[in-house]
């Protein structure tokens, strides 16, 4: 839609009018005064304005308009370059202002586009931003109740004071899964690989017998398994359901790292409830 402007000739007659009442003139029709006291203008005289300069100083004032919206999101030098040459239009001739302001709404429309496009691009950069936060938030209290189960099992596992309050699966067998012989080899293997001496076995002893009563059959509810209540068992590797063995090697590596001695380990479980 093309904007409305008062042409030339319009505000010329506007003048003549309002002077013409500041005077106190009153008109009179033309067919009714003498021809001889009628000084008619010549039309001819009066400046025009063009079409094509109405154009340009309208899809000029569009092409400013979606420049100041492109403004930090695209660039808009060749848009501000071509505004300023349509503004000049009076200045050539008719075929070169209509050429021009047919480049400026081509240019125009160029950059609207690029701005559209801009502004998507934005958008569900924001929106995949948004996305994996929540999914990073998510995983961290999916983390969060994952650790507080484990540390429940692992407590639940700890309160169990006594062999008769763990369940167990089978009753301890006799010849090298049995308790005395998981004793015996303990005390061997322990000295042999840790250097640990009698002082570290009796702690050893009191935490196990707490633990399992040396059952390697020995099962918790929580999933805690075998004479060193493993949580959960398979962690001891091959052989963890049915090997005194196995377990006894897991649970004295255990120990080691964490707590550097059974000593450590019991001094821990009598303070805690747990080890």
């Amino acid at each position: 839609m093309r904007l409305r402007t008062l042409t030339r000739p319009r505000k010329f007659l506007l003048a003549a009018v309002t002077v013409a009442a500041s005077l106190g003139v009153v008109a009179v029709p033309a067919s009714a005064a003498p021809r001889t006291a009628v000084a008619v203008a010549d039309p001819v005289s009066a400046p025009v304005v063009r079409t094509v300069d109405r154009d340009a100083a309208y899809f000029a004032s569009v092409a400013v308009g979606t420049a100041k919206l492109a403004h930090g999101k695209v660039s808009t030098g060749n848009l501000d370059v071509q505004i300023a040459l349509v503004e000049q239009s009076e200045s050539m001739s008719a075929d070169t202002a209509k050429t021009l302001t047919a480049d400026l709404r081509e240019m125009t429309a160029s950059v609207a586009a690029q701005v559209v496009h801009h502004d998507k691009v934005q958008a569900k950069k924001a929106a995949e931003a948004k996305a994996a936060k929540e999914r990073a938030r998510k995983a961290a209290a999916a983390e969060t109740k994952r650790q507080a189960a484990a540390r429940a099992a692992e407590q639940a596992s700890a309160r169990s004071a006594a062999p008769a309050s763990v369940g167990s699966s089978a009753p301890a067998s006799s010849g090298g899964n049995s308790p005395s012989a998981a004793r015996a080899f303990a005390r061997s293997y322990m000295a042999g690989t840790y250097g640990w001496g009698g002082d570290q076995f009796s702690c050893l002893n009191s935490l196990w017998n707490r633990e399992s009563g040396w059952n390697y059959h020995a099962a918790n509810p929580s999933g805690a398994y075998g004479i060193p209540q493993a949580l959960p068992g398979s962690k001891m590797g091959a052989g963890w359901q049915d090997s005194a063995t196995v377990q006894v090697k897991w649970g004295l590596g255990y120990i080691k790292s964490r707590y550097g001695t059974p000593c450590g380990a019991w001094g821990h479980s009598q303070a805690n409830g747990w080890y």
